[in-house]
């Protein structure tokens, strides 16, 4: 589908709202400074046959290619599909080609993934070649659960938040310790003069997840193991060793926040999703994207753009 055909069909069969709200996190006014990329940020998007979820994601990739200053690709950090942690593998593969036909149909845009947890199969035997990471890898065709690559002079390294539990089964949020040597090493091979944007499904920091997740229903705080990194602090200190560290992007918890520690933006955007394809919002976050733009001298700027789906 190209933008022609794109603009020839908004409008039909999807409820878009005309004048969406955006809500805008900029990390400098530095009016001399070049913005070098543009790109979609899509979350969450949880496809299932049910709730009219993949007519959901085509009204959202429909808007995402009709913005007026386009994106050049697309970053989806994960929960592709509904669930797979806990379907047998016929609904897995189900979910999976609604995702795939759906992007062939309304998608022209490069997509760049991260895995999430719901991409991750947990219900079959461990010895299935497919079990856990691999049946993500085969779909979003990746050779590696975690990577790093470059574009417009800005480095991305795209991290594994999804790790089996000391029991064995799925799933915390942390990063294992072969794949915390290898961020180590590429942050470290990275020129110092070089911006660096992290994504990861998980939050490494979030205060939304302190509010909305807390197990503690008395006094002081609990958070469980599966809504953000737990492994923060020792990559928070890897961070400070690297000042070239500028946005950590998020999904995960379906909610909107901009954290900035140490001189690191922290950034978890909604849900294309919203609340899982119900009618109400996620507390106050409405189903959405975000537009992310990148510039020469590090800044950056997060629109979150809900796309009027009812």
């Amino acid at each position: 589908m190209n933008r022609r055909t794109l603009l020839k069909q908004a409008g039909i069969g999807f409820l878009l709202s005309a004048t969406p709200g955006i809500r805008s996190f900029a990390t400098t006014e530095n009016k001399a400074k070049k913005r070098v990329l543009r790109f979609a940020h899509l979350t969450d998007v949880h496809i299932e046959p049910e709730r009219n979820a993949p007519a959901g994601l085509a009204a959202c990739l429909h808007h995402v290619q009709l913005q007026k200053d386009p994106a050049s690709f697309i970053l989806n950090t994960g929960d592709c599909i509904f669930d797979a942690l806990k379907q047998p593998r016929e609904r897995v593969e189900t979910q999976w080609k609604l995702w795939n036909d759906t992007f062939k149909n309304d998608n022209s845009l490069p997509i760049e993934y991260c895995i999430g947890n719901h991409d991750c199969w947990g219900f079959g035997e461990k010895t299935d070649p497919l079990y856990g990471v691999k049946y993500a890898l085969d779909k979003m065709n990746l050779s590696k659960p975690y990577r790093s690559f470059d574009k417009a002079g800005w480095h991305f390294i795209v991290l594994n938040s999804i790790m089996p539990k000391p029991d064995g089964s799925w799933y915390t949020c942390a990063l294992d310790e072969e794949q915390f040597v290898w961020l180590q090493q590429d942050l470290a091979d990275t020129p110092v003069n070089t911006p660096v944007i992290i994504a990861s499904h998980a939050p490494i920091v979030s205060a939304a997840s302190v509010v909305v997740d807390n197990k503690n229903k008395g006094n002081g705080y609990e958070l469980g193991l599966a809504s953000m990194h737990t492994d923060a602090p020792r990559i928070i200190s890897l961070f400070d060793q690297h000042p070239n560290v500028k946005l950590c992007l998020s999904g995960h918890i379906h909610l909107c926040e901009q954290i900035v520690y140490n001189g690191v933006t922290y950034v978890c955007n909604g849900a294309v999703s919203g609340n899982w394809w119900k009618p109400e919002p996620r507390y106050q976050t409405k189903n959405g994207y975000a537009m992310v733009n990148l510039y020469d001298d590090g800044s950056i700027e997060n629109e979150y753009v809900p796309y009027g789906w009812k």
